[in-house]
């Protein structure tokens, strides 16, 4: 019988689903649990109403509120597949037993009805109660990925009311769940407690969930036959609040004006003002006003009426903003095409938009599809069939509900469709950015984007309907970090509009030092895609004295105009991170923002749902698309008459009103627990210039064991490697959204409409995903040997002999073992550090063969390279492993090993050493800690032998005074400013900092080293250096409290501070700390 239940619950739970519990904080991938603890009471009418129900259905109390709790978690989630855990009493009721009751929900299912199913099974699951928990998690984890999710998320219990008439926790720190529910019926009414995670969700978030669980309980009672997905569980006042409340908006402006119209009327009280710059050439705006009436007055001679569409394929110029002026003003739609775009794209564009006139310029003419349209060149026609036009505005018919331009849309693979955008719409969004990002007569606007993308329309009409200049910017200006700054000293820029990738680029390449930001530069808008916070940080803190410009983060689809929310992010930061929230804000003046279920039911905030947009701002539709427009386009059921847009996008509401973009609906997965935006990654990757194209899936092999997989058209015959493409992507996303293989194709399937197939993408062996070479079996004892040593420690089979040791995840710890392993086997003593210098059972394999003894104590890398060798002294050289990565392939590198005892004789082996590889200076020298003093030695006594010491780098190292110093931590006022240190710093960086500390004090080998290190450090004596030392410091730690210079500025002729983010170890142990210290040491060494 225990074996027979034992495989009831195999069979029952295979293939776990994850319970996709929205959090208020990021899963750690450490699994941190803190219990947190909510109780209720839900009057004893609810209790007594449920009761009744009961009678009615013949359900238990017991299946009827576990119905419910489910019910709650399906609408939290969407999910359909959900377990639920629960204490259950053994038949002897002597001992307890866990049980886990899954059920397939489906909205379109009755209460009732899900009840009685739910019955069936918790009657089925007490039939086969009894057996061991602890053999059946053992039995899944062989064929389930356990270790992250477990079996189930959340708990439930309904305990025995004659037993107790409090709900408590039972054991509930065993399984630490997400959620675990304990009720238990009083006299009072039915008492809750809500045992939660408090490193995922607020307190204020598990009151809220008590009180839909409440108001759906109320709902069931009072009809039990509603459909689960009619259920509702928001109260009228949350309702109210994010129905109406968060979108009360309504502002007036000008419902009769056309956006020329208020150009026009600009023109009028500035005719004299700069409205547009373009290299060496610019217009007021009396010209451009004049040139543009003229060119209208001739396009109406053509035809052009109200939305009538007129295409406009130019490169940046000041005839682009008079042809655009000038469609408008003839009553014209405006359509722009890139000349930059593919000759199929543009040729479906000029169809399917059946343009009748195309403005251009003569040098784009053959790069023009053929087309039925009247072709008018602004610069070889302009004397001809123009100049002698009026300058008068031409007589207009148009409406604000007539089209004002249609920018077409790529979606992410198939044909492109027109979005259709009117005056009403483009006038009411001026208006808001204009007020929003206060443009006024003395701002000078930076034109960037293409105006084939409506970013354009952002830089453009707030711009010239206020007086202030537009400036087209110029091919240089796409340069580095520090170019684009000096580009805006030039120019005098006020107004940025920037892609958010561009300005990540931006924000990185300007995180080495601090710069000062140019005086008229104010105002920097960002949108696009998602905005990474350590990059708002690195922006915040690249200028000078935080005089930083304003940072404003947009959100909007093309078929909303422009832009429908907005964050000022230097006014949103997280205090638990000190990093900016990463909200896309609140709407816009005259938009709704609704954030719905697939029923068209306001989710509660804090739950996602898809994001839908109302009001004014909406457009038409798509062009010829009617189809489409239906499906995308339809009824607001919250303003009768009014349309709403399903954007496909996933968000939630935050407690303050601000919007969370989690995302597109159909391209998000979770993984160990971690949510993960697959666009994000696509998006990294197609930065790469090796790729043409990137998508990026997630595979599953053994059940719950899921992988993100990226399938890559390389651009070039030779494709990038799974090494250059995983490197590429560490740099800029985090560990956890790398993915764990890369698969090169010549195309992506598609489906019979056009759409990339991604069901057809092939899945790939998982063994090979860390596999980098082309596989070469081993052809001698010696590697047959070492491909069975690594094929048992990687869990990877088959490993070739030139498969990298670190890609495939080697270590530190599992180098030890290795070299434990190679002595017992072959009988040769090896150093850990071997690894650098023979990273493939190849390479590996030939230093095993030699004869000699093989405890080397210098590790050799890049030792072909031609630039002059960096000699490292460290007894640990896996510490820069992070860093040397990072360096230019032609920069030797030698890892001088040495134990500890007494600075000068380490220093004289440590010559012996390297004059060995390198007779005669010059000589690059770096150390960390206390071995930076073993380098200061080295350098003092080569600079005694009249050689030259160019380069001297201490990482972290003071001098013995203020290490002595620094150590006096008794005193109280020490005490206190070290105290106030660590709380300045962000909760993130807390934590590194004392998980450090622990950490290493915990270490076997740190209590031994303690005695020698104390004795080195009191023993050795500093001398005047004759040159300069190059100190790296770690900005999270103490040294800096008693000498800004480490107290070497008393000693040495020189010294250049650079400050590296982290702790004592993590400014080399973390990977962005490691790539700035790169950085920073590669610029020295030039």
């Amino acid at each position: 019988m225990f074996d027979k239940n034992l495989k009831y619950w195999q069979n029952k739970l295979r293939r776990l689903p994850v319970l996709e519990l929205t959090t208020d904080k990021l899963r750690s991938s450490d699994g941190d649990y803190t219990l947190g603890i909510e109780t209720f009471v839900f009057p004893q009418t609810l209790c007594e109403s449920v009761k009744t129900l009961i009678k009615h259905t013949g359900a238990s109390l017991f299946t009827t509120l576990l119905t419910a709790f489910k019910c709650l978690l399906y609408k939290y989630t969407s999910q359909e597949d959900i377990i639920v855990g629960s204490y259950i009493p053994q038949a002897n009721n002597l001992d307890f037993n866990t049980l886990a009751f899954r059920s397939c929900l489906s909205g379109d299912i009755s209460f009732i009805e899900l009840s009685k199913q739910v019955t069936l099974l918790v009657n089925e699951g007490l039939e086969h109660r009894d057996f061991s928990w602890e053999q059946l998690v053992e039995k899944l984890s062989a064929t389930d990925n356990l270790k992250d999710a477990g079996i189930f998320q959340v708990m439930f219990s309904l305990q025995d009311a004659d037993a107790i008439d409090t709900p408590l926790p039972i054991n509930v720190d065993e399984f630490q769940s997400d959620l675990a529910l304990f009720l238990v019926e009083s006299k009072e009414g039915l008492k809750g407690t809500l045992a939660y995670n408090q490193e995922l969700f607020e307190g204020q978030t598990i009151k809220r969930l008590i009180g839909h669980f409440e108001n759906l309980l109320a709902g069931v009672v009072e009809n039990p036959h509603s459909k689960v997905n009619q259920l509702q569980i928001l109260s009228l006042v949350e309702y109210q609040q994010i129905v109406r409340e968060w979108n009360n908006t309504t502002v007036d402006y000008p419902q009769d004006k056309c956006i020329h119209q208020l150009f026009s009327q600009q023109v009028a009280k500035t005719p004299d003002a700069i409205a547009v710059i373009f290299q060496e050439q610019q217009l007021t705006y009396r010209e451009l006003d004049n040139r543009a009436n003229q060119l209208a007055n001739y396009l109406q001679t053509l035809g052009v009426k109200p939305d009538a569409k007129v295409g406009i394929c130019i490169n940046r110029c000041l005839e682009m903003m008079v042809g655009i002026l000038a469609i408008l003003k003839a009553s014209g739609a405006y359509i722009p095409l890139d000349p930059a775009y593919p000759q199929e794209r543009l040729s479906h564009m000029l169809e399917d938009s059946g343009i009748s006139v195309l403005l251009t310029t003569q040098n784009l003419v053959n790069q023009i599809p053929q087309n039925r349209a009247k072709q008018i060149c602004l610069d070889k026609d302009w004397d001809n069939l123009i100049a002698n036009q009026s300058q008068q505005a031409p007589h207009s018919d148009v409406k604000p509900s007539n089209l004002a331009y249609v920018i077409y849309t790529s979606g992410s693979t198939g044909k492109s469709k027109g979005v259709m955008i009117e005056h009403n719409s483009l006038v009411n969004f001026t208006q808001t950015a204009t007020r929003e990002y206060g443009i006024n007569s003395k701002d000078r606007v930076l034109q960037f984007a293409s105006i084939s993308f409506d970013a354009a329309v952002e830089e453009m009409y707030p711009c010239l309907t206020t007086g202030a200049t537009l400036i087209l910017r110029t091919d240089d200006f796409l340069t580095n970090g520090l170019g684009m700054l000096e580009k805006c000293r030039e120019w005098e820029l006020t107004v940025l509009d920037l892609p958010t990738a561009y300005w990540h680029q931006l924000a990185s390449d300007l995180a080495t030092w601090e710069w000062e930001a140019p005086a008229s530069l104010r105002l920097v808008i960002i949108g696009g895609e998602a905005v990474i916070p350590e990059k708002v940080k690195t922006w915040q803190t690249s200028f000078k004295d935080n005089n930083y410009p304003q940072l404003i983060n947009t959100y909007g689809p093309t078929e909303a105009t422009v832009v429908v929310t907005k964050c000022k992010l230097s006014e949103s930061i997280n205090q638990d991170s000190g990093l900016p929230e990463m909200t896309i804000g609140k709407p816009f003046d005259n938009v709704k923002i609704y954030i719905l279920d697939s029923n068209l039911n306001p989710v509660p905030i804090g739950v996602p749902g898809e994001l839908h947009i109302g009001g004014v701002c909406l457009a038409r539709g798509y062009l010829n698309r009617e189809q489409l427009t239906a499906e995308k386009f339809i009824q607001d059921p919250f303003n009768p008459g009014m349309r709403m847009y399903k954007s496909g996008d996933l968000a939630r509401f935050k407690a303050d009103g601000n919007i969370d973009f989690l995302g597109r609906i159909d391209h998000q997965v979770k993984i160990r627990g971690f949510r993960i935006e697959l666009g994000e990654i696509e998006t990294v990757l197609n930065q790469h210039s090796a790729v043409k194209e990137a998508i990026v899936i997630p595979q599953e092999y053994e059940a719950g064991d899921k992988r993100l997989v990226a399938y890559i058209v390389p651009r070039n015959p030779q494709p990038p490697t799974n090494k250059q493409l995983k490197d590429f992507v560490k740099t800029r996303l985090p560990e956890y959204m790398v993915p764990s293989g890369f698969v090169i194709l010549d195309a992506f399937p598609l489906t019979p409409n056009d759409k990339v197939d991604r069901r057809a993408l092939p899945k790939p062996d998982k063994t090979n995903f860390n596999l980098e070479e082309e596989y070469l079996s081993a052809n001698n004892d010696v590697q047959q040997k070492l491909v069975y040593m690594w094929e048992q420690a990687f869990a990877i089979q088959p490993i070739g002999i030139k498969d990298n040791f670190f890609s495939l995840g080697g270590n530190s710890l599992m180098a030890t073992s290795m070299v434990a392993q190679i002595e017992k086997v072959f009988d040769k003593k090896l150093n850990q550090g071997i690894f650098f210098q023979a990273s493939t059972i190849e390479e590996l394999a030939q230093i095993i063969a030699l004869e000699d003894n093989l405890s080397q104590s210098v590790v050799k890398i890049n030792s072909n390279g031609k630039k002059i060798p960096l000699f490292i002294i460290a007894n640990n050289g896996y510490l820069y492993q992070q860093m040397i990565d990072n360096l230019d392939a032609e920069q030797p590198v030698y890892i001088v090993q040495e134990p500890l005892d007494n600075a000068p004789e380490m220093a004289s082996r440590c010559i012996q050493q390297i004059k060995s590889i390198q007779p005669q200076g010059p000589y690059n020298l770096m150390g960390h800690s206390y071995e930076g003093l073993v380098t200061y030695e080295i350098a003092q006594q080569l600079y005694a032998q009249n050689e030259q010491v160019p380069f001297l780098g201490m990482l972290d190292t003071p001098t013995p005074e203020v290490e002595n110093r620094a150590e006096e931590a008794r005193l109280l006022f020490k005490r206190y400013q070290r105290l106030k240190v660590v709380l300045g710093f962000s909760w993130k960086d807390k934590t590194s900092f004392f998980k450090e500390r622990i950490d290493y004090r915990l270490n076997e080998s740190f209590q031994p080293l303690m005695p020698t290190l104390s004795k080195f450090m009191k023993e050795y004596q500093v001398k005047p250096l004759p040159g300069k030392i190059n100190l790296f410091i770690a900005t999270f730690e103490f040294y800096g409290l008693e000498d800004a210079n480490f107290g070497w500025d008393k000693w040495a002729n020189e010294v250049d501070i650079y400050k590296i983010s982290g702790t004592h170890r993590s400014m080399l142990l973390k990977p962005e700390n490691a790539q700035l210290l790169a950085k920073q040491l590669s610029t020295c060494l030039k």
